[in-house]
This record gives structure tokens, C-alpha cells and sequence, in this order.
């Protein structure tokens, strides 16, 4: 599979919930820090937050896409929703020697799918990385495993929030490697994105299928009760 095309830009999307955005200042944080590495522009965050949080006002359930493209600059977007995606995922394995980086590519040509299914990130030893709009977790014998912030895969704002609410759960969670062979026999799979937060992958092409189970169920809980109280800055 062709890597992105870095010539596009970049982007960030996050949730809006009753008027507010969700993670705004982490969302943020994450495009600046993308902006400066990639293309040695600094964006004004303070600034930038602000204009998220207004196309977010009044907004009761929305996505916002923030972008930054090599010479257009910030564009900050809100789009209305009837509803969240929160559906079983299923996942197709798609090689990507190296990973997709740590960056959020605007060129997701190669990644595309349509809700709910979407492409399963594995590298050229048959690790996993990440799904192609999320990061994934792996339940086996009650721990969580999620593979390493290793510069290969993008940190997610929502995969850290939920690390931390597992932690908090007294539920084991570490990173580290999964092979594609552990993925057959794990108990629970799920992935986490800013939008739908904590979401089941039902099922694996060619690899397996699973439940929702209770840690998943746990994490979600958390999560979405962690989401409705700290709406504005979590």
C-alpha cells in the first residue's frame, strides 16, 4: 500500500456535544505539534481553540474538522449529526510496511472505507498498528493491550483518555506489540476515535470475530461518562 502524500496537509476531528466541543485543547495540540513538525509553521493554539469552540457553539451534536493545507493555511469546519457512529466495527487487514506515521494525513485515499467497516493497519511482520480511523485495543485474559506510540501510528487524543479511565478501573492495560496471531485469539476487540469514542469490532476478515465483552463495555461506560462531564477541555 502507497504511503500519504505529506503535500496534502493535515487534520484533526473531534466531537461537539451540547454546544461544546470535546478534547479541544488536546485535539489542538496534537495538528500544532503535527504543523511544526511536518511543515516548521506555528499555529496560534490559544487562537485556534477559539475558533473551534465557535463553530462548535450552539452546535448539539457535530463533528469539527480542523485543517491545514502548505499554503491555504487553517480551515476550521463544523458539520452537523443526526447521530453518532456507534456500530459493531469490522475490519479488513491491509499491510502497511513502516506504518501510516504519527501524523493525521488530509490524503486518506488508500484508507478509505465506509462506517462501519474499515481497514485494520498491520505492518510487514504482521503487527498491528491501528484501524484506518482509530486506534485499537486487544482484551486477552482480562488485559488490554494496545500497540506502542513508536512513531508509526497516530496518538490518539481518545486512546490516551481511555488508558488513563482503565487505569483508573484497576482493568490492566499496556502498550505493547500484538501480532496477528494473538489478535485470533483474543477474548475482546475494540477501537477508539474521537467521534465514536469506544466502538466493538465484531468481527476481522480472514482473522475472527468477537464479542462485546465487559471490559469493552467498561471502557465505553467510563468513557462516555468522563465525555459528558468534561466536555469543554478533556
Amino acid at each position: 500500500m502507497p504511503g500519504p502524500d505529506a503535500d496534502g496537509g493535515v487534520f484533526d476531528t473531534l466531537l461537539v456535544q451540547g454546544g461544546r466541543p470535546v478534547a479541544a485543547t488536546a485535539h489542538v495540540a496534537r495538528l500544532a505539534a503535527s504543523v511544526r513538525d511536518v511543515y516548521d509553521v506555528h499555529l496560534d493554539e490559544a487562537d485556534l481553540t477559539a475558533r473551534v469552540a465557535g463553530a462548535a457553539e450552539g452546535r448539539a451534536l457535530a463533528r469539527v474538522r480542523v485543517e491545514f493545507a502548505p499554503g491555504s493555511g487553517v480551515s476550521v469546519e463544523a458539520t452537523a449529526l443526526a447521530e453518532r457512529p456507534r456500530a459493531p466495527w469490522h475490519l479488513v487487514v491491509r499491510r502497511v510496511p513502516g506504518g501510516w506515521g504519527r501524523h493525521k494525513w488530509r490524503d486518506r485515499s488508500a484508507l478509505e472505507s465506509g462506517d462501519p467497516v474499515d481497514s485494520l493497519l498491520v505492518d510487514e511482520h504482521d503487527h498491528l498498528l491501528e484501524t484506518g480511523r482509530g486506534n485499537v485495543f486487544v482484551v486477552s485474559d482480562g488485559e488490554v493491550v494496545t500497540p506502542p506510540l513508536d512513531g508509526r501510528i497516530l496518538p490518539g487524543v481518545t486512546r490516551a483518555t481511555v488508558l488513563d479511565l482503565l487505569a483508573e478501573l484497576d482493568i490492566g492495560a499496556r502498550e505493547g506489540p500484538i501480532a496477528l496471531a494473538h489478535l485470533r485469539a483474543a477474548q475482546e476487540v475494540f477501537v477508539t476515535n474521537a467521534i465514536g469514542g469506544v466502538r466493538t469490532v465484531a468481527s476481522c476478515e480472514a482473522v475472527g470475530a468477537w464479542p462485546s465483552g465487559p471490559v469493552t463495555r467498561a471502557a465505553d461506560e467510563a468513557l462516555e461518562q468522563a465525555w459528558g462531564a468534561t466536555r469543554g477541555d478533556a
